[in-house]
């Protein structure tokens, strides 16, 4: 396999670039004490590694956060994985669990990686304090000069919720069975990915307020090789014909489903969990094909 060796030249932004604009990063969990972290400090608690053999195809960079990193972003605003994916040189970003990320960026150095996750947390961390700054400070085109991230946060406009990412999957269940195997299940809004259970690793589902925990950043052309390398299965909604949900009895508490595609084939689904994940993949598919196109959940 060929791999690209990129010194701090060839990448797009560089951490030394990005110090001196992030200034402090103050931690954003009520009632810790903790002291204003600086952006030479946060660049040594990150952890970016060449994967030879990545965890995901594709993703050849393994980013790796510490603890006292994932304590700057309230959980209820964990969305580095959302803003690290929208930086010039990153192509796709998979949340491995709450401070791993696996991301596919063959133009970035190390160094340029570093700069663009520091930027990441630095943006959510806005964020997380003033629900005004929820828009994504503009990414630098290639050769490009960053912009100054307080400016978003020195003149707060109205709040404007954040539109949903595409590309952003949501899981539905990582253990739930088809066909005599256990596969998971992730939706999004361009269609519905059926693969072999720990395909893409995350962590236990939240059973709290938080359904962000559980999401990798999964594109189309990405969704149909993690299928043909993985025996599963990706079904945009243009092909889907109908869902059919079924509740759980009183004995058996277990969701099942049905998802049939217009060509008639059909993928019996069921799994343990809760309401919340059944209207999760019910409500994507009545966002994108219909009402006409699930049964089950009023």
């Amino acid at each position: 396999m060929v791999q690209h060796r990129l010194n701090k030249h060839d990448c797009t932004v560089h951490t030394t670039d990005v110090l001196h604009r992030l200034g402090l990063l103050v931690p954003c969990i009520a009632g810790e004490d903790l002291r204003p972290v600086g952006a030479a400090e946060l660049a040594g608690w990150i952890d970016v590694e060449l994967e030879a053999e990545p965890e995901i195809a594709g993703h050849g960079w393994q980013v790796g956060l510490g603890d006292e990193v994932g304590l700057l972003v309230r959980p209820d605003h964990d969305d580095l994985a959302e803003l690290l994916g929208g930086y010039a040189g990153v192509r796709s970003v998979v949340q491995l669990d709450r401070e791993v990320f696996a991301v596919d960026a063959p133009r970035l150095c190390a160094d340029g990686l570093r700069a663009a996750v520091m930027q990441a947390v630095a943006a959510a961390n806005a964020r997380a304090h003033d629900p005004s700054a929820a828009e994504q400070p503009d990414v630098p085109a290639e050769g490009g000069a960053t912009p100054d991230i307080s400016a978003s946060m020195s003149h707060p406009e109205q709040p404007v919720e954040p539109e949903e990412d595409d590309d952003l999957c949501r899981l539905v269940c990582g253990d739930a069975a088809s066909g005599g195997r256990r596969v998971q299940v992730w939706v999004n809004m361009n269609g519905i990915l059926i693969l072999p259970a720990g395909t893409i690793p995350h962590g236990p589902l939240d059973q709290g307020e938080n359904p962000r925990f559980q999401r990798a950043t999964v594109t189309p052309a990405l969704a149909v090789r993690l299928a043909k390398q993985h025996a599963g299965r990706w079904i945009p909604y243009a092909y889907l014909s109908n869902l059919r949900l079924r509740r759980p009895g009183l004995v058996r508490r277990r969701w099942s489903a049905t998802v049939v595609e217009r060509d008639g084939f059909s993928v019996p689904l069921s799994w343990r969990g809760t309401r919340p994940q059944a209207l999760l993949l019910w409500g994507y598919v009545v966002a994108r094909r219909g009402l006409g196109a699930a049964d089950g959940l009023p």
